[in-house]
């Protein structure tokens, strides 16, 4: 995914050269489009000015001066229509797509002619992509509860790994005062004879 999001990003920036071609192509064309405007379209208002208030009109500065005007008019409004619309994104998106179909330019796209699995084929694509997203979560909450339990069996472990040091340690307390039993059990027993031969004499 990494690859195809770098090859993406590298083919739009590439594409975005075209948006300077673009827009000094629409400066180009806005600036002809006045250049029909002739002094001589005001000779008749010249003449009418002339004959009634005896003034001289200067019809080719009024002319130079509204195609000028008007030329900048249309500029800002197509400056406006760039900026607000997203126009170079959309640009370079749609020259991507352009490239991307290249291959596929004069091909039939008659869906009548399609068969129901050709037709399907979007569909269940789309239904493939939920299906995959659908068990990338489910395993990613598996792994988190793997964690939580592997979390809580360390420290069960952790506890009966205590509880086996205390039994160990307990153990081996026993073992010794079973040898230390051991050890003065005989003692024991003559002391016991002894009292019971002391009682036996007392007693006669």
């Amino acid at each position: 995914m990494d690859n195809i999001e770098e090859a993406t990003e590298a083919a739009f920036k590439r594409l975005q050269a075209i948006i300077p071609q673009v827009k000094q192509a629409y400066e180009e064309a806005i600036g002809q489009i006045f250049s029909d405007l002739n002094s001589s379209d005001l000779e008749s208002c010249a003449s009418i000015l002339e004959a009634h208030e005896s003034t001289s009109l200067d019809t080719e500065q009024i002319v130079s001066s509204t195609r000028r005007l008007m030329t900048k008019v249309v500029l800002d409004v197509n400056q406006c229509f760039f900026s607000g619309n997203d126009v170079e994104t959309k640009l370079t998106t749609l020259e991507m797509l352009k490239e991307q179909f290249a291959p596929h330019e004069g091909k039939n796209w008659n869906f009548n002619c399609l068969s129901p699995e050709e037709l399907t084929r979007p569909l269940r694509m789309h239904n493939l992509d939920l299906s995959i997203k659908f068990m990338e979560k489910q395993l990613q909450i598996q792994e988190r509860d793997l964690e939580i339990a592997m979390t809580k069996s360390i420290a069960n472990r952790n506890r009966i790994d205590d509880i086996n040091a205390e039994r160990v340690r307990v153990g081996c307390m026993m073992k010794e005062q079973m040898a230390e039993y051991q050890d003065i059990k005989p003692r024991l027993l003559e002391v016991e004879r002894l009292m019971n031969d002391s009682y036996l004499q007392q007693g006669m």
